[in-house]
């Protein structure tokens, strides 16, 4: 969903939607080198309907290399398509209403309450890059096939798509909507942090250099915890760690107790509440984090899907300039009492 695939806009109405205008924009940007080229007495250099596939073809290969996209793969399975008119996408959390009695009579006095609410929101920014070619390069963009511009565009649509994947994990203090802040996965109130420090409840482990008993232990009690506490039995976790923690537990399983078949990985693997462990170069050291995937508990929210469109020009030099853009909240939610199923770790000593 974070790409405009013809699967995507046959099956949203919104993402149709804007299909049109992203096409309205291609056509008037090429009405408009019509009308230049008219005035000039030649031929508009026209950019050509398989161009505009090459472009949409290396967004969408882009987006789906690792840039962050070890975990925004698996988040936009998850993601909800909204209106991009809206800044802010508000949801609400509904408390337990009332309590039941029992008696033998049905005289019992009964308790009058209602179902109370929170309300919370979640900004949707836009991101945008771009870039350009001078006029003079538009004859020689022609004779190559526009594969210079095919090289562009897949360095704009990496810059874009590093800076959602940082988005995603840690929010940006800048993004205000009302009272409602762009937070990320790491950031948002909502989310349940997990101390790896040796603060007073911490820990104490460092994940990368820790046995192999100590690892397992820390998911059972620690993790196994952590979910318990959020009333979520039976729920399998997404772990999500730094490359560092990855090549420790890809260590062959041996500690005081024995050894055990195949690695660390595999073994924590088998516990019922980790449902996959994958490695991003979005961490370091003694990092991770890890959510229920399951849009009940965090969803992207998705304006806009990335796209491409080219800015009108006016003169003959103008220069040809190209905006690829995209617009995405990402929505930590929690019932009425905070419980949640996202998790990252800190390190408090």
């Amino acid at each position: 969903m974070l790409y405009l695939s013809n699967q995507l806009v046959k099956s949203s109405p919104m993402h149709a939607k804007w299909a049109g205008i992203i096409n309205t924009d291609r056509a008037f940007f090429e009405a408009e080198e019509v009308r230049l080229g008219a005035r000039l007495a030649n031929s508009a250099a026209i950019i050509p309907r398989d161009a505009w596939l090459t472009l949409d073809g290396v967004t969408m290969r882009v987006l789906r290399n690792d840039e962050g996209q070890a975990y925004m793969t698996d988040l936009m399975a998850l993601a909800k398509p909204v209106d991009i008119g809206k800044l802010a996408h508000l949801t609400r959390a509904a408390s337990d209403q009332g309590q039941a009695t029992v008696s033998m009579t049905g005289q019992k006095a009964i308790p009058m309450d209602k179902t109370k609410y929170l309300y919370r929101g979640t900004p949707l920014p836009i991101f945008d890059t771009g870039y350009g070619r001078e006029w003079r390069e538009w004859a020689t963009l022609q004779s190559e096939n526009f594969d210079a511009l095919a090289d562009d565009q897949e360095a704009s649509v990496a810059t874009l798509q590093r800076r959602i994947a940082d988005y995603v994990l840690n929010g940006d203090t800048s993004v205000k909507v009302d009272t409602y802040s762009g937070y990320g996965i790491r950031t948002n109130p909502l989310s349940k942090s997990i101390n790896l420090g040796s603060a007073a409840g911490g820990a104490n482990i460092n994940l990368t250099t820790a046995t192999a008993e100590q690892i397992e232990n820390f998911v059972i009690t620690v993790l196994g915890k952590a979910l318990d506490d959020n009333n979520l039995t039976g729920r399998k976790l997404n772990l999500y760690i730094s490359p560092e923690i990855g090549r420790s537990w890809d260590r062959p399983y041996s500690g005081a107790g024995g050894t055990k078949e195949g690695s660390i990985r595999d073994v924590l693997l088998k516990n019922r509440r980790i449902g996959k462990i994958t490695d991003t170069f979005k961490l370091t050291g003694n990092q991770f984090f890890a959510f229920i995937p399951d849009p009940q508990f965090i969803r992207p929210l998705v304006g806009l899907a990335v796209s491409t469109v080219a800015i009108p020009r006016t003169k003959p030099r103008d220069n040809y300039n190209f905006m690829v853009s995209g617009a995405l909240g990402i929505e930590v939610r929690a019932d009425y009492e905070g419980r949640t199923g996202v998790f990252y770790s800190v390190q408090v000593n």
